[in-house]
């Protein structure tokens, strides 16, 4: 009946999945044959030898929790035998299946016929935006990390349509590799969990959405274990001391309180990065005991900081929304042959530019009257929209304190989160505007 409501009959069915079709092969060509070039001269980055060194030695086994970075990526170089264009080639074709299935999982949410089509076709163009395409040809963990978040998502969705064991499955695995590409996903992960617990308790959501928050909160806890095991969060929280909390006299005696042993050379390094003045955070004699005092201390002493001024903390995340978001000089980090299908302006529309933080905060009411609406009621997607909407700035604090060094390369996915979910909202009021008009018209 709200099919036939819809307009959207079994041969209309039909049609929508032929024009899907040619509508995904001509996108797969676009990507392929668009990016020949770039694929032949990944972008090497100053990271990328530490990956190269990583995937040479054994990642799994005993060595699994010691790895120094998550072991996505370094796996994946391991596998093509450190071919920088093999990867590439296998990067792109994780993106283009990743966004494919997004698209075909979205658009089958929604019930009329034009509207299955444009949504289809939106999810598709905005996997052609810069901001998320040109990480394909960079031998860093972006591109990872954004096709399986974007899996992630595909997976989710495909799963709140109805709830089977291998969807279970497959959503779970998705999770983990999305977890262990960036370490800051695991806590994404962990934002999710705590979400799926409140809407159980508040019978939202079935006692079975417990199975996912439960491995949801075992993955972030694999993840931290490695991360402490490996101490990989060192370098980072360095980054964070030097730039963020040596220049600060405030902040020096803040840690200073917390056993931070303050010296003269240690101030000699204030704005300084964890690899700057010869790695001297790391090599300098005379910080042996700041070094002893970060492996022992310094997370709980960094969090405690954190949570000594949180308003200051936030503001300092929201003074950077925009920037964060949208960054004009991002294509410096990609392959020099790199080059944008996508019109600029038709970019602008596709993903946030202007006005983010005002976005973020109109979209962030949305969900919250989603919630006390129940909307999901009537369509799974508002759910995903919920979900993804109520964590994007948490995301970003967790992505803007976690390292001081490239903050905008670090908060890529969440550019990617507030592009979904703003889409997501817009098919969302579509179809409930398009149902009022029917309604309307049938009742005169």
């Amino acid at each position: 009946m709200l099919d036939r409501a819809a307009g959207y009959s079994q041969s209309a069915k039909k049609t929508i999945s032929i024009i899907q079709g040619i509508t995904l092969l001509i996108y797969i060509l676009l990507r392929v044959f668009t990016t020949l070039s770039a694929i032949a001269a990944p972008r090497e980055l100053a990271d990328t030898d530490i990956y190269l060194r990583i995937s040479k030695e054994s990642i799994f086994g005993t060595n699994f929790f010691a790895v120094k970075r998550p072991f996505v990526f370094p796996f994946l170089l391991q596998l093509v035998h450190q071919d920088f264009t093999a990867a590439a080639v296998i990067q792109l074709s994780l993106s283009i299946l990743a966004w494919g299935l997004l698209a075909l999982v979205v658009s089958g949410s929604l019930r009329p016929a034009w509207l299955k089509f444009a949504a289809f076709v939106v999810i598709l163009a905005l996997s052609l935006v810069r901001h998320l395409a040109g990480w394909d040809f960079v031998m860093m963990t972006e591109s990872l990390s954004l096709s399986t978040f974007v899996f992630f998502i595909a997976a989710g969705t495909w799963l709140m349509r109805g709830w089977r064991t291998y969807k279970v499955i497959a959503f779970c695995a998705t999770a983990f590799f999305f977890a262990f590409t960036r370490d800051t996903n695991a806590y994404l992960l962990a934002m999710f969990a705590g979400l799926l617990l409140i809407a159980v308790l508040f019978r939202w959501a079935t006692p079975k959405a417990l199975i996912i928050s439960g491995f949801f909160v075992m993955v972030f806890y694999l993840s931290n274990l490695s991360a402490d095991t490996s101490q990989r969060w060192v370098f980072p929280l360095v980054n964070v001391i030097g730039k963020r909390i040596l220049p600060y006299t405030a902040s020096n005696q803040n840690l200073a309180a917390c056993g931070m042993p303050i010296t003269p050379k240690l101030l000699s390094l204030a704005d300084t990065f964890a690899n700057g003045q010869d790695r001297a955070f790391f090599n300098d004699p005379e910080l042996e005991g700041f070094r002893v005092w970060v492996s022992e201390h310094g997370k709980p002493c960094y969090a405690r900081w954190l949570l000594n001024d949180p308003v200051k903390r936030t503001v300092e995340v929201f003074s950077e929304f925009d920037g964060l978001i949208y960054f004009e000089d991002i294509t410096w980090y990609f392959s020099r042959r790199y080059s944008d299908f996508l019109p600029s302006r038709l970019e602008r529309i596709l993903y946030p530019v202007y006005y983010v933080t005002w976005l973020w905060a109109g979209l962030t009411v949305a969900a919250l009257i989603a919630v006390v609406k129940r909307a999901w009621r009537g369509n799974v997607l508002w759910a995903v929209f919920i979900m993804l909407c109520l964590t994007i700035f948490p995301h970003l604090f967790i992505n803007w304190h976690g390292d001081a060094m490239a903050p905008e390369r670090h908060a890529i996915s969440v550019g990617l989160q507030l592009s979904v979910s703003f889409w997501l909202f817009i098919f969302l009021i579509l179809e409930r505007l398009h149902f009022y008009l029917l309604k309307d018209a049938a009742n005169p």
